[in-house]
Parts: structure tokens; sequence; C-alpha cells
């Protein structure tokens, strides 16, 4: 038998326990940043000031750290989504980590992003240099967060090595 737990209403507001609750199993699932979990812990109806003291018991007990989840997040999107510098701190910014954290994250990546921008241009491109082609490899990379000048010197580099 399934128990269904009560759904609330827009206007319903959370008690203090609830909305710790709330944010307790929350951050079960995975790792939120401060202004993630206050959005979501508004959005579920706890006031303002419950909302401060839950965040400091978070913090207090290492639940939710920021800088931490700035770090983790940085290295996540880099190895494992391939996303260049650029989409990595908007990325970081979007979930509302403060700017000297997100500047220590990536300052903490390997800085050579062309070493592993090639292997990805040259599986996008599969040896195909038409101009159409090699645009529309420039416009996903550039979305993908890498430079201009890095996305265009792995394309040269590959044509050379095409050519040999």
């Amino acid at each position: 038998m399934r128990y269904y737990r009560k759904r609330q209403t827009e206007n319903e507001e959370l008690t203090f326990e609830q909305a710790k609750d709330k944010a307790l199993r929350l951050l079960e699932f995975r790792s939120h940043s401060e202004r993630e979990l206050t959005d979501k812990l508004k959005r579920a109806g706890a006031k303002d000031e419950d909302i401060e003291e839950i965040l400091g018991f978070c913090r207090n007990y290492g639940f939710v750290n920021d800088r931490d989840y700035a770090m983790r997040k940085a290295r996540d999107l880099k190895n494992l989504k391939k996303y260049g510098l650029q989409r990595i701190k908007s990325e970081l910014y979007s979930k509302g980590i403060p700017a000297e954290y997100v500047e220590e994250a990536v300052a903490e990546l390997d800085d050579n992003e062309e070493e592993i921008l090639l292997p990805l241009v040259e599986k996008k491109l599969k040896g195909d240099f038409e101009k159409k082609n090699i645009d529309k490899c420039i416009r996903y990379f550039l979305y993908r967060g890498y430079s201009f000048g890095d996305i265009k010197s792995c394309i040269e580099n590959l044509k050379i090595e095409y050519e040999e």
C-alpha cells in the first residue's frame, strides 16, 4: 500500500520543521548551492527567517558549502560534459556561486584547453573541412565555452594533419 503526502497549495506556508525536512531531503539527492536551496525552499512556501536559520544549520554541519560545490561542479563540467572555461563560469554563476569561488574553481582546472579540444574537434569534423561543416563546428564549441582562437587553432592543426 502506498501512502501519498498531502500536496501543499500555493499559498500554504511551511513550518520551520517542514522547511528543514524539505532542505535535508533536497540535499540527500545532490549538493545544492545556497541560492539554489533558498530558491527551492521559497517556492515550497518557507519563510525567509526560517530559510536563513536552515542555511545556517546546513553550513554548520557542512551540508552546504558554496566553495566546495563550485570546485566539484567545475571539475564535473570539465571532465564529464567537456565544457570550456567560459561555459563553466556561466554555469557556476547561474547557480548563485559568488565570483571569488567561481574564479578559484576555474583557476584550479587545467589551463590547456586546446589539448582537450583537439580530439573533440576531430571527432566532430570527421575529416570534412567544408566551410559549412567548419562553421557548424565553431558554433558548437563556442556554445560549449571554448575560445574562438583555440577552436580555430585546432581546426588549422587538423587540416595540416589531414593534408600530410
